[in-house]
């Protein structure tokens, strides 16, 4: 039976929370479609991309938040 597989799946894979016993059809589909192909090589590059980003919050802003997190502690909703 052919599976249809989409690209929510291909980034499911990527990230490895792809149905474990799916794998090796999606690698298939995978391996045989260009288009899931396409979509795989450039997820996995942008996934890659993501992971190299090192974006730290300016010291202000974590200032501000400590602050605000301090004078919301004793407050109750």
């Amino acid at each position: 039976m052919q599976q249809n597989f989409t690209q929510e799946d291909v980034i499911l894979y990527i990230y490895n929370e792809f149905d474990l016993g799916k794998r090796a059809a999606l690698e298939m589909a995978i391996a045989t479609d260009p288009e899931l192909l396409k979509f795989f090589q450039e997820a996995t590059l942008l996934a890659h991309q993501l992971d190299m980003i090192q974006d730290e919050p300016d010291n202000t802003v974590i200032s501000i938040l400590n602050e605000e997190s301090r004078s919301n502690s004793m407050e109750m909703y």
